[in-house]
């Protein structure tokens, strides 16, 4: 007896553990030095009996009174062990002891009270810390895949989140208040319903909740759910609430169901949770084993070891793991307090792995030989498993917030503000150095723009009614700078329906805000470019017909004007008619370019002659108090285009300038020649690098408002009055610039003025130019010309104006009709003379049909566009044409 009592002792100090006993009749109260020493008492202290040790020690009064109505039960019973855990107060300090006590009987009266004490103060830290930390990761996953639930056991309420509604099956509407009624809805198979209120209470008493069962949300359908939770005491140790999650694991049942086994067994195993001790003669090689730690490490109570080296060698170990068992006992022989303390890892008979905590400690003889080894074998597997999955949770949450680009926040309602710090991360996207929030709501909301408090007090409101947080804001930094952020969250309210306390993630967002900025300026010049291409089309369309009337009007007027007699009423009638068709052309000219349908061949324009001719004509007709200022350096610098649409564009800036200046001012027109070395986007257009004629109007009048400014290029926008203006002179400006190549910046200040600046890119310089002496008609001299037009009266005038320059001419106002004509005789015709723009065949395609069955018929094009090019006729002209165009072509195709 004295020899296990020994033993027994020794364990306990290699355990670092306290011991007492208690001789019932006698009263004598002995305690170890380290019962002592945990207690708080000095070295030596003895005590009158086991009255005077509770009356003296600092055990906290309900714990003591715990413990003491525990030994009073245990004595008046029939059991002999007790274990409980309560606190004492150790230098200031707090501290937990975990009980073990058993009382030894004679004729059923306890004369011996016998028992240990273990400090868990750090266990139970590592507890608390633990839960503290399960408790945030669950409000951070919120949203997850899985319910969540919380059941107040003191008034019953219970909170079910929306997934945890749905996973339950719970019927839409209001859900009573206690978790009785709320479950009584819930449509559990009645084998399971039986055992929630055992399984429940079994929970509370444990401490922590884990249950898993079956539902029948509809005829048919089953569903297996997980519930998790975890118990929650106040001051006293009471039970105060229940708090968990569900989740669906109908598709994982086979695996749960052996998880469950698995977990079973290791919660039987934990219904004991003594730890096992062992003692081992170094001299001669005797090993002592409790029958706990044998059954620990997966032997039978009574398997018998003959020595240390067969028990470590019946130890199924891990790879690895017996060496470092072997070097921390070497360890021991070396530390000067002789002990080691090592985690382990086995695996059972079963196949089953564990991991053991092993702690002892070397004792020595008088001559510092070492003679005995005792310690404890404790399984901290469960400790481990839980060590490694909150250490996982908290490594995935950190690496979603870096993938994210997210940095987390919270805020604590009526938390003091030296509480409420930001992480460094959080800090820099408000621009503040680390530690400098100060901690206040009115330090927040300072730096939040002012023309977004709005949107942030809308999206406060609706945080208190729903939790959810959602706003986009900028903040301003203390340089100046302002960011875009995005902060998500949710807010958790208290049962009064007050905020407690919010939490999520806030993301820097400026780059995404900025390009859709720069989206949305890209928008409007496409919008403002499609207006332009449908008016241009429009505008095209519209021309191409007035250019036939025109046709028509120039080309008899032409007629009548060598018919009339000079200085009679009739020619002077004549001629008014030929001028009013003159500046008709001219009004087509200016919509044709517009709309881009002319690509007229472009020639070496002299730019600045243009301009100095422009501004002659613009002198004759200037208000009397606006004066103009030129200075024009670009001398011969040539662009490739058309002088009279660069005359245009100079009038059209010029006129809207003058109008631009009601009360008189000065019109500023500068020319020069430019070098551009990097490419960069002006108001119109883009400008690349390269040398360019730069075309400046300014004006000193009353600016542009920015609700014109948008749509000043568009055509027929205008802002005068009706009939004062047509609306195309910007937008003529555009076409004409835009299609050359060109750019256009615009720069205005309302009450200031404004000024164009139009890039043409240069294209050399212009060339000099010699007067040529005009020349008579080219004739014809018989050759049979085959005319086709869809406008009779065009027909006509075309015919009688080749009979008078020495042709026979035969016409068609059907494309068709006309190369039925042409493959019934190909021989009889020398040359076609086709418009382009016809119903049924286009004149392209009637050329292209004539030469599939005479190849080399020489062709004229006629067309009211511009600029049309085709690769079937010899000459292209435009429409309206004169008689000396019509004889110049003619010529040009028949004589090449």
């Amino acid at each position: 007896m004295r020899l296990s009592e020994d033993r027994y002792a020794r364990a306990m100090l290699s355990a670092n553990a306290g011991f007492w006993d208690w001789d019932v009749e006698r009263d004598e109260y002995y305690t170890s030095s380290r019962f002592i020493e945990m207690v708080g008492f000095p070295p030596g202290t003895t005590f009158a009996g086991r009255e005077d040790f509770h009356y003296r020690s600092n055990y906290f009064p309900e714990d003591r009174e715990r413990w003491r109505e525990g030994v009073r039960e245990l004595f008046a019973g029939s059991g002999s062990r007790l274990a409980m855990e309560v606190r004492l107060t150790v230098a200031g300090e707090t501290r937990w002891h975990a009980m073990y006590g058993m009382c030894f009987r004679e004729n059923g009266k306890v004369v011996r009270w016998t028992g240990s004490a273990t400090d868990v103060t750090e266990r139970k830290r590592a507890e608390e810390a633990l839960r503290a930390s399960e408790e945030r990761y669950a409000r951070a996953i919120e949203g997850a895949d899985v319910g969540h639930w919380d059941c107040n056991l003191v008034t019953q309420e219970m909170f079910v989140s929306e997934r945890a509604r749905e996973l339950l099956a719970l019927p839409d509407g209001p859900l009573p208040a206690t978790w009785r009624e709320i479950m009584a809805l819930v449509p559990m198979r009645p084998e399971d319903r039986a055992v929630m209120d055992e399984r429940v209470a079994a929970s509370i008493a444990a401490g922590t909740h884990e249950r898993e069962y079956r539902l029948i949300p509809r005829p048919g359908m089953v569903r297996w759910v997980r519930t998790q939770g975890k118990v929650f005491h106040d001051a006293s140790g009471a039970a105060v609430r229940l708090t968990g999650s569900i989740a669906d694991i109908t598709g994982r049942k086979l695996a749960a169901e052996a998880l469950a086994v698995s977990e079973a067994r290791y919660a039987r195993a934990m219904e004991a949770s003594e730890a096992g001790h062992f003692e081992w003669d170094i001299a001669t090689d005797e090993m002592f084993l409790s029958a706990r730690m044998k059954v620990m490490l997966g032997f039978a109570p009574d398997t018998p070891f003959a020595n240390r080296a067969e028990f470590v060698d019946k130890q199924n170990f891990l790879p690895g793991e017996r060496q470092r068992l072997e070097e921390a006992l070497r360890g021991s022989f070396v530390d000067p307090e002789g002990r080691y303390e090592i985690d382990y890892l086995i695996r059972l008979p079963g196949g089953e792995g564990r991991c053991m905590r092993s702690q002892g400690k070397l004792f020595r003889d008088d001559e510092g030989k070492p003679v005995r080894m005792a310690g404890s074998m404790t399984d901290v597997t469960e400790r481990k498993r839980i060590e490694q999955e909150s250490r996982g949770r908290q490594e995935m949450l950190e690496v979603a917030q870096q993938a994210a680009r997210a940095v987390q926040w919270e805020w604590r309602n009526a938390a003091d503000p030296w509480s409420q710090k930001w992480s460094p991360e959080l800090e820099a996207m408000f621009g503040l150095p680390p530690g400098a929030y100060d901690g206040t709501f009115a330090g927040w909301r300072k730096m939040v723009h002012p023309r977004d408090w709005v949107n942030v007090k809308s999206a406060i409101a609706h945080a208190l009614a729903t939790g959810e947080i959602d706003v986009e804001y900028r903040v301003v930094h203390p340089d100046g700078k302002v960011r875009w952020l995005n902060q998500k969250g949710r807010t958790f309210l208290g049962h009064d329906g007050k905020p407690v306390r919010s939490i999520g993630f806030m993301f820097d967002v400026t780059e995404r805000k900025q390009a859709e900025g720069e989206l949305r300026k890209l928008e409007q010049k496409l919008r403002r470019a499609q207006r332009l291409e449908a008016m241009g089309t429009l505008a095209g369309g519209i021309a191409h017909d007035f250019n036939n009337i025109l046709h028509a009007i120039l080309g008899y007027g032409e007629i009548a004007v060598g018919a009339a007699k000079k200085r009679t009423r009739l020619r002077h009638a004549v001629d008014s008619i030929v001028a009013a068709g003159e500046r008709g052309r001219r009004l087509v000219d200016r919509i044709l370019a517009f709309s881009r349908s002319g690509v007229a061949e472009r020639v070496a324009v002299h730019v600045e002659e243009v301009v100095r001719e422009a501004l002659n004509q613009l002198a004759a007709t200037l208000p009397k108090k606006v004066t103009v200022a030129s200075r024009l350096r670009a001398e011969r610098a040539a662009m490739l285009g058309d002088s009279t649409q660069v005359h245009q564009v100079v009038m059209n800036l010029a006129n809207n300038a003058v109008q631009a200046m009601p009360h008189g001012g000065v019109l500023r027109v500068e020319l020069e020649v430019q070098q551009l070395v990097s490419e960069r986007q002006a108001s119109i257009g883009t400008i690349a690098p390269g040398e360019y004629i730069v075309l400046r109007v300014s004006d000193t009048g009353t600016g542009i408002p920015p609700a014109v400014f948008e749509h000043m290029f568009d055509p027929f926008f205008t802002t005068k009055q009706i009939s004062v203006g047509s609306g195309l002179g910007l937008s003529l400006v555009h076409g004409i610039v835009v299609n050359v190549g060109g750019a256009i910046d615009v720069a205005t200040e309302p009450g200031t003025g404004s000024t164009f600046t139009v890039y043409l890119p240069r294209h050399g310089d212009a060339p000099t130019t010699t007067l040529v002496k005009r020349r008579p008609l080219q004739r014809g001299s018989g050759q049979r010309v085959l005319v086709v037009d869809d406008e009779e009266p065009l027909v006509r005038l075309a015919t009688e104006t080749l009979k008078q320059l020495g042709y026979a001419p035969v016409g068609f106002t059907s494309s068709a009709a006309a190369l039925a004509a042409f493959r019934a005789d190909p021989q009889r015709f020398d040359a076609v003379l086709t418009d382009e723009r016809m119903p049924g065949l286009s004149g392209t395609t009637l050329i292209r049909e004539m030469r599939v069955v005479r190849g080399a018929i020489p062709a004229v094009l006629m067309s009211g566009y511009l600029g049309i090019e085709s690769v079937e006729a010899d000459v292209v002209v435009r429409k309206p044409l004169s008689a000396r165009e019509l004889a110049a072509s003619m010529a040009r195709a028949l004589h090449p």
